[in-house]
This record gives structure tokens, C-alpha cells and sequence, in this order.
């Protein structure tokens, strides 16, 4: 059985997906298994087209489009070919033409081009039967796992001036909110994301103090992971919500949405607010910096949830889904 996973382009802050996957790599050896890369960014018409003609002359008895370069999938066979799709935020924050053809070309077309759909949370899948035209029987999840390299690391809790962990700065990441909730509060931010000109502006009119880290490595995430006290996690919407887990893993109280994939995925093993209201992130804030029986019953709870997220199990059901890709005659 020959699989080709297949990678977008490397990016700057945009590697979430492949750490995902080349902790599942491991667990392939057994298989002849390839990444394959793009050579290009997803950037304009042409080097797209040139992404759809290299995928599909790399293609293989199994082709496996790991996520976010849905349309590289249009010259491949169909019944050899499962995408991953993470989450509709693209149309669901865009609108006319825009996403009339972001619709058409990244999620209409490659599904109809795919033998399976693979998505990585309950919620996700619902929002894909939602706005995509497309049978449930298609749609299979399979939740992110989490990477080795994340292992508990006892800490002793900042109590004067504790660091809170906030991973991603786009709109959906709601550091704006974060940054209303803090403002007064003597903690330390530690920011991991490109700053705007609008946040770093709030930064200073608050005079909150940061730290802000991009382009950062696994190592050096895994790092700031084990340097903070709290983990802010507060987005609007999320597919998965990776950051959640691997706080869990090292042994971090997490702060997190009530809304989207976000419960689903913390289960007990988080504090649960409304991203929209600031007073609830600041009351959560505040309840875990000022309540050490809170946070360690968060701990406890989410060293119990990453159980479901290891490596070695949902390896297992990508191989289950490759065999039966493989031995599928339709």
C-alpha cells in the first residue's frame, strides 16, 4: 500500500497541520508512505494551477490532501483520494464573489473529487453539512492528535505576576477581547502570532506587559508552553483547537470558548467562558489565578481528556480508513 500525504507549502506561523501529521508519520512505517510538499503557495492563479498539475502527477495508489490545499485534489483519481477539511471559517468570513469561488474551488469541487471526507472534530462536521452539499455517510472524524514531545512539567504557580500563553493573533483568536479582559490586571502576556498595528496600539495604551514570539518552532513553542502559568485559548471559532490539548499535556490551566469545537475537544479539563463578553474572560482570569484548587482540578481533569488524543490511536484509525480506501473497488 503506497500513500502520498500531501502538504501545503511552508509558511510562516502556519504549521499546525504538519505537526499534526508527522506525529502520525511514525505509525506509517509499516506502509510505503511520502510527503509530499507543494512546490508553491497558495498565492494567485498560476502557481495554484501549478499545485493542482504537480499533485496530481505525484499521485499515488492512496492520496491522503492533508488540509487547507483542498483544490490540489481536481486531477487526481477520486476513489484514491481523502482530504482532510479542519473547518468552513474561510466562507464563513468572506462573502460574494470571494466566496462564491472560494466555495466552488475549495470545498464543492474537492469534494466531489474525494473518495472520503476526513474532519476533525463532531463540530466541524456539522458545519460542513451545513454550508456544503454533501452526504453525512461521506464525512468521517478523526480528532487531531497530540504530539509526543508534550509531557507533563510541574510548576509552581506564579502567584505575583503569572504568564499567560496566548497562541494566534487573527480575528477569530479574539486577542482584542483578551487584551480588554487583562487590562489593570498585573500578569505578563506571552504572545505567539504577528501583532497588528490596532493590537500592539491596545498593548500600549494599557501599558500591559508582553512578550511576543513568531515563526516560533515546535521546540520553542513547547517551550513558552512550559514557561507560562495559564493558557488563554478564548477564540470565536475554532475546527479543533489544538493549543487546548497540548496545555492539557504539559499540565496548564486552560481558559477557553464555550462555543464551536472548543467544549467538545477540552471536555472536563477545562474553564469554559463567553468569548464575547470580556467580563466573563476576566472573571475566568482572575478565578485562575486566585483559586490553586481550580487549577489543579483543570490539570487532573485535562491529564485524563489528552488520553483520547494520543498519537498511537488515531494512527490507527488513519490506517483502518487507508485499507479500506485501498481495497475499495468503486
Amino acid at each position: 500500500m503506497k500513500i502520498n500525504i500531501f502538504y501545503r507549502k511552508k509558511g510562516i506561523d502556519k504549521h499546525s497541520i504538519e505537526k499534526v501529521y508527522n506525529s502520525l508519520i511514525p505509525y506509517f512505517e509499516d506502509y510505503n508512505t511520502s510527503i509530499i510538499e507543494l512546490p508553491y503557495k497558495s498565492k494567485g492563479i498560476i502557481k495554484r494551477i501549478l499545485n493542482i498539475i504537480y499533485a496530481g502527477v505525484n499521485q499515488s495508489q492512496i492520496n491522503h490532501i492533508s488540509g487547507d490545499i483542498h483544490y490540489c485534489n481536481l486531477l487526481m483519481c477520486r476513489k484514491k483520494t481523502m482530504l482532510t477539511i479542519h473547518d468552513v471559517y474561510p466562507i464563513i468570513r468572506t462573502s460574494g464573489l470571494k466566496r462564491f469561488l472560494l466555495k466552488l474551488l475549495w470545498f464543492d469541487l474537492p469534494i466531489k473529487k474525494s473518495y472520503q471526507i476526513i474532519t476533525i472534530s463532531e463540530f466541524s462536521k456539522s458545519e460542513i453539512l451545513k454550508k456544503i452539499n454533501v452526504s453525512s455517510e461521506k464525512i468521517k472524524v478523526i480528532y487531531n492528535c497530540i504530539s509526543p514531545i508534550y509531557l507533563f512539567d510541574k510548576l509552581t504557580f506564579n502567584e505575583s505576576k503569572p504568564n499567560i500563553l496566548h497562541i494566534g493573533t487573527k480575528e477569530n483568536k479574539n486577542l482584542n477581547s483578551l487584551l480588554e479582559a487583562v487590562k489593570g490586571l498585573n500578569i505578563n502576556l506571552l504572545l505567539v502570532g504577528l501583532l497588528n498595528d490596532s493590537q500592539i496600539q491596545l498593548l500600549q495604551t494599557y501599558n500591559t506587559s508582553y512578550q511576543n514570539f513568531h515563526n516560533v518552532s515546535d521546540i520553542e513553542l513547547y517551550k513558552l508552553y512550559k514557561q507560562c502559568d495559564i493558557v488563554s485559548f478564548v477564540s470565536t471559532y475554532e475546527g479543533f483547537g489544538l493549543p487546548i490539548i497540548e496545555a492539557q499535556a504539559i499540565g496548564r490551566p486552560v481558559i477557553t470558548s464555550n462555543l464551536a469545537s472548543m467544549p467538545e475537544i477540552a471536555g472536563d479539563g477545562a474553564l469554559l467562558v463567553n468569548p464575547l463578553s470580556i467580563k466573563e474572560i476576566k472573571n475566568g482570569i482572575l478565578s485562575l489565578i486566585n483559586n490553586p484548587e481550580l487549577r489543579e482540578t483543570l490539570i487532573l481533569k485535562g491529564l485524563q481528556n489528552i488520553k483520547r488524543f494520543e498519537a498511537h490511536k488515531i494512527a490507527q484509525q488513519y490506517i483502518k480508513l487507508y485499507k479500506e480506501i485501498s481495497n475499495s473497488k468503486k
